[in-house]
């Protein structure tokens, strides 16, 4: 720094003394000594940059690159989805009501019942060749499929039943069941659950209930020619559209049915130890036909029975009718009796004397007759047979 002060204040004295000094200098000596003196200056600002120790150089920054304006629109809001109504299954089932057996009941060991749930197709699909199948538990005898009779449409309530029977071993039981549609799809409630019957089993106690004697004819050496109540069997039953029907029969077939019961209570209030259950058809005027194996009558012969109504009946209303064909002939109607649910038991005997010695073949037939539902007229008939004398 001391040698570039120096040089500075001579440069300068040098100048101060040219422009002073007296004489006949022309200008451009006057201009080239400023021009030394200015070459002079520069060259030793120039030596004294490059013997100067330089400061920490600073990087640059970079510039900022302008962005050029838009006119860019600000983003729309997206709208929220609107919810999505959720589909009605096509199969599905709403619990109504046990109409039958409500849980707990209690029941004798080996007893045989009927259960029967309400339930409504709360479903989109109308049910149609549906059935009722066995899902988990005590099945209690019942079966692993039963058919659902009729169509039932979307909205409407139908009664299902099945005939079970109580395990012989005392104590508490449950048996689970669902719905199966045509498809062999098994669906159940709209809880996801299945539905079920719940009982108790106890061993009796003494009723005041009398198993009577069956009915007998005071003469001895009674032969009985044909026994309608043990060979039911045997018969070929119809309805009156023709269709042929099982033995036994399901107690919830609409097309009719036919059943033997033993020890059950009928209308009169007292249990009876062989009865034949035949019901009508579930239709206004349906009917029920049993026609059995030919026997041949002996002399003297007589056709006894009782007929009434099944349990503490609160409506029924049929005709009993009995026909035979003779030797191959057309058929005889030999009785028929008007019955209603009135409490008691009627008794009838037709005298066949007439047909001795002629190969006979018999129908026991029940007929729906006024204006109560047939799946009430839960007819029966009470040790029916041909018999001598």
């Amino acid at each position: 720094m001391r040698k570039l002060s120096a040089l500075i204040l001579f440069a300068g004295w040098g100048l101060l003394i040219a422009c002073n000094f007296p004489g006949q200098a022309t200008p451009r000596a006057a201009n080239g000594l400023q021009t030394a003196a200015a070459m002079t200056v520069q060259a030793a600002l120039t030596q004294s940059a490059a013997t100067t120790p330089r400061p920490s150089e600073v990087p640059e920054q970079p510039s900022a690159t302008p962005v050029a304006a838009t006119d860019t629109p600000p983003p729309s809001a997206t709208p929220l989805p609107s919810p999505t109504a959720t589909a009605q299954p096509c199969n599905l089932a709403h619990f109504v009501a046990d109409v039958t057996v409500p849980d707990d009941t209690i029941f004798k060991p080996g007893e045989t019942f009927t259960k029967t749930w309400r339930l409504q197709n709360v479903g989109t699909c109308t049910w149609q060749n549906y059935s009722l199948v066995f899902d988990s538990g005590d099945p209690m005898g019942g079966p692993a499929i039963q058919p659902i009779p009729g169509t039932v449409a979307p909205g409407q309530e139908v009664d299902v039943s099945v005939d079970l029977t109580a395990p012989s071993d005392e104590g508490e039981y449950k048996g689970y069941w669902r719905l199966r549609d045509d498809k062999g799809v098994v669906f159940g409630l709209t809880t996801g659950n299945p539905f079920w019957v719940a009982i108790k089993v106890v061993k009796p106690t003494p009723t005041p209930f009398v198993i009577l004697p069956l009915p007998t004819v005071p003469v001895p050496n009674i032969t009985v020619v044909q026994d309608f109540y043990s060979d039911a069997p045997h018969a070929t039953w119809t309805n009156n559209a023709n269709v042929h029907l099982p033995f036994p029969g399901s107690s919830n077939d609409s097309r009719g049915f036919v059943r033997r019961v033993t020890g059950v209570i009928l209308e009169d209030g007292q249990a009876y130890s062989r009865a034949l259950e035949t019901n009508p058809k579930w239709s206004p005027g349906g009917s029920i036909r049993g026609r059995y194996p030919a026997v041949t009558l002996p002399a003297m012969a007589h056709f006894r029975a009782k007929i009434g109504f099944l349990g503490a009946c609160s409506a029924g209303d049929v005709w009993f009718r009995l026909y035979g064909q003779f030797n191959g002939g057309n058929y005889v109607l030999l009785g028929s009796w008007h019955k209603t649910c009135d409490g008691t038991l009627s008794a009838v005997d037709v005298n066949l004397s007439a047909y001795g010695g002629q190969q006979a073949v018999f129908t026991l037939a029940v007929y729906a007759a006024g204006t109560t539902p047939p799946s009430q007229d839960r007819a029966v008939w009470v040790s029916p047979e041909v018999s001598t004398p």
